[in-house]
């Protein structure tokens, strides 16, 4: 059975929980990471909005204001110089980055330590800027080149918004989407092993938080009834979107979206992976899965990311900004007007060399290396699987920390540790494969159970897969099997 957007909106499934919600995930636009806007729309093939209503008097003063601050904060992200960024960049700031992961300002920090926001060149462009009730919107789009990864030396595109809010004299970013076109961003991994946590919530943001998802029931309801007076009054006048078919709409260009069955739906569902407030604004992010009821690609399964901007006017919240993009197809194609933003470059497969064994750099053998002779604890993934000499089987970096933690202070405490790299091989430049011999010695407890040899020695082979990420090698797979000693 065909169903509208109203079924569309009805299932909205609430943020999963903390431990669910990892990781990797970081991005910058003109320099700068942020994330921004409202709604569930699809797109017209109109091209750029037009001004929108604002209530600010000098928009062109805010805007030349924000450029400003864009270049320091770009001076500041190649300087490492967190101390401008965290003036620029409010503290509750989230990002629904390029690798299709929500992050917090501490984990685009964290990435930034780790290698990433690597570009040769990136290009922040501009397609609208408004200013509403002292929020500034900027939206269009990045062209970007990555300086390493599987898109490294290609020009790549990406959708991007970013939402500003007032601090003293400053615009702070308080919210970014930046998601990739034509490709699956999360192909790019990312430097980010922390868990993503959102703000923290005062006591009345719950009562706001179901407002909100009552207003977006309502708005489903509305589209598919075609009840336009309903949506004035949850659409600010002056609403925008960075749609799905990669071009920018106002609310009249949505309403005419409407009218030509723009947002026919089969079938989809939304996922909010992550909800906050900030002063008088409202923002959820998140992906939807979709099924179109009609177009180039009608009954195909469709995925996207989205951030939905909410704003207080009175005691009502009214949608002002919405940033919907496709993952991994050009969303212009899927309203049959491919994005003219794109080269063919931009939509290549992404660089992957065949699984052959290659040659490793010498800086890269070096690291690893190193690596193999540090503590394993410092390079695992956020997803590391390991087993140990027992074949216990765990998963996560948490879990592995706190299992290593445990057998230092108990079976392997005082215990000298000897280990030798036996094979190195590179699968791809960003992946190798490593295997190890090791001895522990000056055990000063034998448990039960303990392969330990007669000569008081444990010996074992371990086997390590590892990944490249951002210029950094960390450990994805932990493999450990003790020599069975000698009778």
């Amino acid at each position: 059975m065909r169903k509208t957007l109203e079924a569309f909106k009805m299932h909205r499934t609430p943020p999963p929980s903390k431990s669910s919600l990892n990781n990797p995930a970081t991005c910058i636009k003109k320099f700068a990471i942020l994330a921004t806007v409202v709604l569930s729309l699809v797109t017209a093939p109109h091209t750029a909005a037009a001004q929108t209503q604002n209530t600010l008097p000098d928009i062109s003063a805010i805007q030349s204001r924000i450029r400003a601050e864009d270049s320091i904060v770009g001076r500041a992200i190649a300087t490492h110089d967190f101390a401008i960024l965290q003036r620029y960049w409010s503290p509750s700031l989230v990002v629904n980055g390029p690798t299709n992961k929500i992050v917090n300002r501490d984990q685009v920090v964290e990435s930034m330590h780790h290698g990433g926001l690597n570009y040769t060149s990136l290009k922040g462009m501009t397609e609208l800027f408004a200013v509403t009730n002292g929020v500034a919107i900027d939206m269009g789009h990045d062209d970007v080149v990555t300086a390493d990864g599987p898109m490294a030396g290609k020009h790549i595109v990406r959708r991007s918004t970013n939402i500003f809010q007032r601090s003293g004299d400053d615009w702070v970013l308080i919210a970014r989407q930046a998601t990739y076109v034509g490709f699956d961003g999360a192909i790019l991994g990312g430097t980010v092993t922390t868990s993503f946590t959102p703000p923290l919530p005062a006591p009345e943001d719950a009562a706001v938080h179901a407002q909100i998802d009552a207003n977006g029931r309502a708005v489903g309801h509305a589209i598919a009834t075609m009840d336009f007076a309903a949506l004035e009054k949850l659409w600010s006048p002056a609403m925008v979107v960075n749609s799905p078919g990669n071009n920018i709409l106002t609310r009249d260009q949505v309403f005419a979206a409407m009218r030509e069955d723009k947002l026919k739906y089969e079938s989809g569902q939304v996922y909010q992976d992550a909800f906050f407030v900030s002063k008088d604004v409202a923002i959820e992010m998140g992906h939807e899965d979709i099924v179109m009821a009609n177009g180039p690609m009608a009954g195909q399964p469709l995925k996207r990311r989205f951030t939905n901007v909410w704003q207080k006017v009175g005691d009502t919240w009214v949608q002002i900004a919405r940033q919907a993009t496709y993952v991994g197809i050009d969303g212009g194609a899927v309203y049959g007007h491919p994005d003219p933003t794109l080269d063919l470059v931009s939509l290549a497969a992404p660089n992957v060399t065949p699984t052959t064994e290659v040659d490793g750099s010498p800086e890269d053998v070096k690291a690893i290396e190193a690596l193999v002779h540090s503590n394993p604890s410092d390079h695992v993934t956020e997803n590391v699987s390991f087993t140990n000499i027992f074949g216990t089987v765990r998963f996560g970096r948490e879990e592995f920390i706190q299992r290593h933690k445990e057998i230092g202070q108990t079976f392997f405490k005082g215990t000298t540790s000897k280990s030798s790299i036996t094979k190195l091989r590179f699968v791809r430049p960003d992946v190798a494969v490593v295997d190890v011999s090791g001895e522990l010695s000056g055990f000063q407890k034998l448990y039960s159970g303990l392969p330990v040899g007669k000569d008081g020695i444990l010996r074992n082979k371990l086997l390590l897969v590892l990944v490249k990420e951002n210029g950094v090698w960390w450990i994805t797979e932990f493999h450990n099997v003790a020599v069975t000693p000698e009778v």
